[in-house]
């Protein structure tokens, strides 16, 4: 009997090493399993190594894989995988893969230790429920990574006879070939989003400070009023602690994946309603009267978990959009449907219900005080405030937008005023929420999470939020940059200018991927601006060996700087450009356009017309205004004023002012009776055209002051100065660069090399 019983369990043993694949996919053959070709998953086949295999191209970050439906019911459950991979790189290769309830639901991940041999790893995926919802159809997907060639998938509905490694175990083949580096001076450092005790391990070797988690409303509570449930975030806590790491918990309430769906079924849920279709959203309208209180419930509950854990290094707030910025909806879809569903979203006006509606008027009222002087401004019959209604209501938008950007001066004033609302009715919101919280957090660092490119529909005032952020010693994060230092400078010099002038301090986060050029642009932009922290996805370092080199070279770079030495400014016409965004003359994308080429002359603050009028100027020399026509009179005299003082004003391309009345109110203030330029005071103005007149003009203008002046040229070389003898430069350039720093007659003589960060000592 004894012998029967140990051949059955031979045979058992046999059967579990030898148990078949369900399905295969290699180069040659496509048996049950195929490679899909998808827009963010495109492969090309490759010999390499002395074997056939796939291989994902240049910048597609994904490898999707399709199984054949008849075979799908093989894997209701457990589904187990060998891959047989080029061990090339350090990278951390992640999946993700169908199942009920997330069609890109994260899975197991492998391991690149770049030692360059063909490996196999055995990875088990759980609770699957493989139905063709990912891109093209596929059922599971390996990254984002840089390059990853894989010879062999096998699928199996058991698992063969093969180990599973631990995550600790396929990490601890990494972190062999890693020491840890130098660390960030002064300066916050966040990987998103979440991490486990082996990756924690890793992230802190590259400098890392702190991790990022998306804790929405939705994960603490999903299970009903009161059913608090915080073992997820406990987890993270305790990973967190064991590796030294500490938390930015990004909290989230209002976002629609954000809210439980007990509480969006419920009488207190009031969502945004479009102003151009009258259809709801899922995410909830910031003028939901009922919304303050669950706020306040949610980061009070929150606070009493974790605040005295000793984990937290700052708070970020996620308080309205499709994915927690302090803007309106714009674009959600994707990963935003999976908790709530598919809802209405698109770039447009989310204020088209009572409590907004309501709202406006009051903030009107109170604007004009009598209904005489409003008509009087809009050129409008109103007899008074109750009828009062937005610009271009009633499938009207289009048609009243186009009559302010063609110049009707009392369309232009209507407008102006609904996007002041607008903008301000988030301001005021986001000014609630950080009240909240430094009520709950009073001694921790708070950050606003705000982004986009300040459109008007966005409804974000950049220079705003980083006022009222200063009020409750709280800062602002920015979410938008990429990997062309310019145009990030572009989208986050707002916010730094504004924090800087207001005490808020700030930080950035990118938009979405970053290549290797992007990851040294970053670190360059964060430490010349002033942040005090800057945020990555771990995914955009840890992909690909070379941006992992690109970061570990370039760190040292990344450091608080208190002060830097910025005599130029520049005009941010966001009167102008609020009145015509997309028109060729008014709009965004003209004005960061020219930004992009004057900050390749020189470094400059942004100052728009509510930092103008609150002294943001007096921390600036010179002024360059290279866009806005459209100026308000008193915006102008303010400008006349610091001129008098002092100031120096460049107008270029720019052939004449206007007031939003169109009179030439703006263009008498600055310029006089000589359209050319003028003395005034103990400062004056000068209008040229042209960017080689530009360029000569701020030397000279510099010069004269007494300052320093260096490059001026669009080269591709950024300088900034960091400190009274101190000078930071970026070289974007494909050649080493040789720049002279000039100062009276004072000069030194800095060499900087293609595509790197460099300082100098002046």
């Amino acid at each position: 009997m004894k012998c029967l019983i140990y051949s059955a369990m031979l045979f058992a043993v046999a059967m579990q090493a030898w148990t078949a694949p369900v399905a295969t996919v290699t180069p040659e053959k496509a048996s049950g399993l195929d490679i899909a070709m998808a827009e963010d998953g495109k492969w090309e086949q490759v010999d390499v190594a002395g074997k056939h295999a796939f291989r994902n191209q240049t910048g597609s970050p994904y490898l999707y894989f399709k199984i054949d439906p008849e075979l799908r019911k093989h894997f209701h459950g457990d589904a187990y995988m060998v891959v047989e991979f080029l061990n090339d790189g350090f990278v951390r290769v992640p999946s993700q893969y169908d199942t009920e309830t997330d069609h890109y639901h994260s899975g197991p991940a492998f391991f690149l230790s770049d030692d360059h041999q063909w490996e196999r790893t055995l990875l088990h995926f759980e609770n699957t429920a493989f139905g063709g919802h990912e891109n093209f159809g596929a059922d599971f997907r390996f990254g984002p990574v840089g390059n990853l060639t894989i010879k062999r998938i096998a699928l199996y509905s058991k698992k063969p006879d093969l180990p599973i490694p631990t995550e600790t175990e396929r990490w601890a083949e990494v972190l062999k070939h890693f020491s840890p580096g130098d660390r960030p001076h002064d300066m916050y450092y966040t990987f998103g989003n979440d991490c486990d005790e082996a990756t924690g391990s890793f992230f802190r070797t590259l400098g890392v400070t702190s991790i990022e988690s998306y804790v929405t409303w939705e994960t603490c509570e999903r299970e009903g009023l009161g059913k608090w449930d915080w073992s997820q975030w406990d987890k993270q806590v305790d990973a967190l602690e064991k590796t030294g790491l500490k938390w930015v918990p990004f909290l989230i309430l209002g976002p629609a994946y954000s809210t439980p769906g007990w509480f969006r079924a419920g009488d207190n849920h009031f969502p945004c309603r479009c102003l151009e279709h009258g259809t709801d959203s899922k995410i909830e309208s910031l003028w939901n009267p009922n919304l303050p209180q669950w706020i306040d419930r949610f980061i009070a509950e929150f606070a009493k978990r974790y605040r005295n854990q000793n984990v937290i290094e700052s708070v970020l707030l996620g308080i309205q959009g499709d994915f927690g910025e302090a803007i309106y909806s714009v674009s959600g879809g994707g990963w935003t449907f999976n908790i709530p569903g598919e809802y209405h979203n698109h770039a447009g006006y989310w204020c088209n219900d009572p409590y907004a509606r309501e709202d406006y008027r009051k903030f009107i009222a109170e604007r004009y005080n009598t209904i005489a002087a409003l008509n009087a401004a809009w050129g409008t019959h109103n007899k008074d405030w109750t009828n009062l209604d937005f610009p271009g209501y009633d499938d009207k938008l289009d048609a009243f937008q186009k009559q302010v950007v063609e110049g009707e001066p009392c369309k232009r004033r209507q407008w102006l005023d609904f996007i002041d609302w607008y903008r301000a009715s988030m301001t005021r919101f986001a000014d609630g929420w950080m009240a909240t919280t430094r009520k709950y957090f009073p001694d921790t660092p708070i950050y606003l999470c705000t982004g986009g490119d300040a459109e008007p529909h966005h409804g974000s005032n950049f220079a705003e939020q980083c006022r009222v952020a200063a009020k409750h010693r709280a800062g602002v994060r920015i979410t938008n940059e990429g990997s062309d230092y310019a145009t990030n400078f572009g989208l986050t010099r707002w916010v730094a200018s504004a924090g800087k002038h207001y005490g808020a301090y700030f930080g950035f986060e990118p938009a979405g991927p970053e290549n290797e050029a992007g990851i040294v642009a970053r670190i360059y932009n964060a430490t010349a601006s002033g942040a005090n922290q800057l945020h990555d996805y771990n995914s955009n370092i840890i992909s690909s060996p070379s941006r992992i080199k690109a970061q570990q070279k370039n760190i040292q770079y990344l450091f608080h700087v208190d002060s830097p030495v910025v005599p130029v400014a520049l005009w941010y016409p966001n009167v102008s450009m609020t009145l015509g965004w997309e028109s060729k003359e008014l709009g965004g994308g003209r004005f960061f356009g020219r930004v992009r080429q004057l900050r390749d002359l020189t470094d400059f603050d942004f100052v728009d017309e509510s930092m103008l009028a609150t002294g943001a100027l007096d921390r600036n020399r010179v002024l360059v205004i290279l866009q806005g026509k459209v100026m308000e009179t008193r915006d102008a005299q303010n400008l006349a004023a610091w001129m008098n003082r002092g100031g120096r004003i460049i107008v270029m391309d720019v052939p004449s002012f206007e007031s939003v009345e169109g009179t030439d109110a703006p263009e008498r203030e600055l310029f006089g009776t000589s359209p050319q330029g003028r003395i005034i005071g103990k400062g004056g103005i000068v209008r040229l055209d042209g960017w080689e007149a530009l360029s000569v003009q701020l030397g000279k203008t510099l010069d004269g002051l007494g300052l320093p002046v260096t490059d001026l040229a669009q080269d591709g070389v950024f300088t900034t100065q960091i400190a009274s003898d101190r000078f930071f430069f970026l070289n974007t350039s494909t050649s080493e660069k040789t720049l002279v720093i000039a100062q009276g007659k004072k000069k030194t003589i800095a060499t900087i090399p293609a595509g790197e960060i460099s300082k100098t000592t002046f």
